[in-house]
């Protein structure tokens, strides 16, 4: 069953870059302006503390959550607004792994030329999706159901040969590339990665904190970075209406942030990295859109023994009509 709360609403605003069909043949904007697309949402999440010290060791932190199912509706790609619920947790899950609060929000500009994306999480509860890795007797994950992650983040994609690959039919549909092409991009990336267990419990499990010997006891932590990179994406057109596509970027930069025990602080000023990868297929019709959209991206931040990792991944599902 649905909630009936509403677990997210995303408004997205965006600037005409003037879709008409371009001379090639290869871009088209469709006559029906309104797209209504229904939806499906299988969201993922992973925080990992990794030793640097010793290979192999770390936990990997994991809410607890049900897939969410939406509506989304836009017009020719200028106002869209998007509303999805999320599904419940059943008894004996919520007993095995716990119960995670959270706000998830996502927008995405694309147009042909560039994209920007925004985001905002805030997440509460999560549970050692690894337990057994490092307590072998264990019948049951090891929880901290006051663990809390919040996650800001904004970035830019520039498309070098925008006649050859359209980020708009790729993500959003509100544009149809019809024939194959591909381009390199340039893209910038900055967010921000703020963690705390609010009981001020070591987010390092008793039987790893040996491989963590000063940064063991660490409750939280707050990291800012700024990548810059660049990657490649391709648009594969089949028939009148079906597509395939795939995008990566790659990003190293700069990062700025600290972890803390309650007692002393380990600041942090090394390396970061970001990577970002998108596949995709369906059939964008002048009337009918599907599809699949596969979403992962993963940010680094490191200390002197850890190296903090934060995973998101996506799967989403869509089927939508244009009026």
């Amino acid at each position: 069953m649905l909630k009936n709360s509403i677990a997210m609403i995303a408004l997205t605003i965006a600037a005409s870059t003037g879709y008409t069909q371009a001379s090639s043949g290869t871009f088209e904007n469709p006559e029906d302006k309104f797209l209504i697309k229904p939806y499906i949402e299988i969201p993922g999440l992973n925080l990992e503390f990794r030793s640097r010290l010793s290979t192999g060791k770390l936990v990997n932190w994991t809410p607890n959550y049900r897939a969410q199912t939406g509506l989304g509706i836009s017009y020719d790609g200028l106002i869209g607004v998007s509303a999805s619920a999320k599904g419940e947790l059943s008894r004996e899950n919520e007993d095995l792994k716990g119960r995670s609060e959270y706000q998830d929000f996502r927008f995405r500009f694309p147009w042909r030329r560039f994209s920007i994306e925004v985001g905002y999480q805030k997440m509460r509860g999560f549970f050692a999706e690894n337990t057994t890795d490092f307590d072998p007797g264990s019948t049951v994950y090891l929880k901290r159901p006051d663990l809390v992650l919040e996650s800001k983040y904004a970035s830019v994609t520039v498309t070098l040969k925008p006649d050859r690959y359209s980020l708009a039919a790729a993500f959003d549909q509100s544009e149809r590339q019809t024939s194959s092409g591909g381009s390199w991009l340039g893209t910038l990336h900055i967010a921000e990665n703020v963690f705390e267990d609010t009981e001020q419990v070591p987010l390092i499990p008793a039987g790893l904190q040996a491989y963590f010997p000063n940064e063991a006891l660490v409750t939280k932590g707050r990291f800012l970075s700024v990548t810059a990179g660049g990657g490649y994406g391709h648009l594969w057109a089949f028939g009148e209406t079906w597509f395939a596509f795939s995008q990566i970027l790659i990003g190293v930069g700069a990062q700025s942030g600290k972890s803390s025990d309650g007692t002393q602080d380990f600041s942090a000023s090394e390396l970061a990295g970001n990577i970002k990868l998108d596949i995709g297929a369906g059939s964008n019709g002048k009337k009918y859109v599907s599809g699949v959209l596969i979403s992962t991206d993963q940010t680094s931040n490191q200390t002197t023994e850890t190296e903090l990792g934060k995973r998101n991944i996506l799967v989403h599902v869509f089927f939508g009509f244009r009026l």
